[in-house]
């Protein structure tokens, strides 16, 4: 059974339990605010401090805990979850990989990075989240 369909068959209290797991619009939004925050670090009129080493890692911001932890319990061997899991560590690889291109004074391959690889990746986390919040 996939991702989704899961939680179809699942009554109000499992799906309020995801809900006080995690705030699905939060995390979509947080996801559409790395674009900026990455577009602003890769022009120069960004004030952050951008650690790639951090970037890339897909368990420290607040959907990486929740994949990483707490849904878990619900999802482990499900594959839709595995492939929001997948592509979600994608998007945190990407975004590190731009953060070192512009640290290495490679704008050029950022700027490709930004309009390939991670708008995939992005597009891939936002869509997954999106249906996850319709359904929960």
């Amino acid at each position: 059974m996939g991702f989704f369909s899961t939680l179809l068959g699942w009554g109000e209290d499992k799906k309020a339990a995801i809900k006080d797991e995690i705030n699905i619009m939060d995390a979509i939004n947080a996801h559409i605010k790395w674009k900026i925050r990455l577009e602003r670090y890769l022009n120069g009129t960004s004030d952050e401090n951008l650690d790639p080493n951090i970037i890339c890692r897909d368990d420290q911001c607040v959907l990486g805990k929740w994949i990483h932890g707490p849904a878990l319990k619900h999802f482990r061997d499900d594959d839709g979850f595995v492939a929001l899991r997948e592509d979600h560590a994608q998007f945190h690889i990407v975004a590190g990989k731009v953060v070192s291109n512009v640290q290495a004074n490679d704008k050029a391959a950022a700027d490709a990075l930004m309009k390939g690889d991670y708008m995939v990746a992005s597009r891939k986390v936002v869509h997954a989240l999106t249906e996850l919040g319709k359904q929960v």
